[in-house]
């Protein structure tokens, strides 16, 4: 595991805990039971590699700016989104967990928007496909991409290294790693959606024609997909199975099973 979380979660400075419990409530129990007992939630942190003392702050914080709530049932405490948490998280969860796409999207977005994940394409301006375009606009148009000047750089240098890395991640699942026990993979699962998490809310969709030749970039969605589910059957024994201090966590609705494409 060490390997693993040296050099995809702990890779860029001091970790944003926050971010990361986000993407467990959401990966883990938004598509079941809604609440996450402490002590699970502290066993997946634990193997992640954050201290307590980071994990008691970081939880304070979402509950402090109302993105998170606390429960408590008989000596046991709980934690899962609040409205305003989960207002934010579904519209999110819809493009992480996403299909890839059969074909290339065809009609695209240019809109008058400072929203993240628009290929920029003039100060201000930016392009989006259509299903993923921005709620808040300024002046916009609707329609197919006839053409782009050479000029537009469709994928800045940061942009290219993320690419990178979460294919050297894709990489490193598929040959190197080998889980030890089932919360191994399950945590490996989080690095890896955190980091798709991260990737998709910040990048924007490059279309194929903009894209220089092979770029590995468009077949991200499709193996991170492919990974995700590899993990996740022992994901799940961990997630389904009792512990000490913690029940259980329920079956997972029909929307968890659509994840990435996939039908179970």
């Amino acid at each position: 595991m060490q390997p693993l979380l040296d050099d995809y979660l702990h890779d860029q400075g001091r970790l944003r805990v926050w971010s990361l419990i986000v993407t467990i409530l959401g990966d883990t129990v938004e598509n079941r039971q809604k609440t996450i007992s402490t002590t699970r939630l502290s066993l997946i942190l634990d193997r992640l590699g954050v201290g307590q003392a980071a994990q008691k702050t970081a939880l304070s914080r979402l509950v402090k700016d109302g993105w998170a709530e606390r429960s408590k049932e008989g000596r046991n405490t709980f934690y899962g989104f609040t409205e305003k948490g989960r207002e934010a998280f579904v519209p999110a969860s819809r493009l992480v967990y996403a299909p890839p796409r059969d074909e290339e999207p065809v009609h695209w977005l240019m809109a008058v928007s400072d929203a993240p994940r628009g290929l920029a394409v003039a100060p201000g301006v930016g392009l989006w496909p259509v299903d993923f375009a921005p709620v808040e606009k300024g002046a916009s148009v609707a329609g197919w991409i006839e053409s782009m000047p050479d000029s537009l750089q469709a994928i800045s240098p940061d942009h290219q290294a993320e690419a990178d890395q979460l294919t050297a991640l894709l990489r490193y699942l598929d040959v190197t790693f080998s889980p030890d026990c089932e919360l191994d993979a399950l945590a490996a699962r989080m690095v890896l959606i955190h980091r798709w998490r991260r990737y998709v809310l910040r990048y924007p969709e490059v279309p194929q024609k903009l894209a220089p030749e092979g770029w590995a970039g468009l077949k991200l969605r499709e193996n991170i997909g492919r990974a995700y589910w590899a993990l996740t059957g022992a994901a799940e024994e961990w997630l389904q199975a009792p512990g000490d201090g913690f029940r259980a966590l329920a079956m997972p609705d029909r929307g968890y099973w659509e994840r990435f494409g996939y039908q179970k």
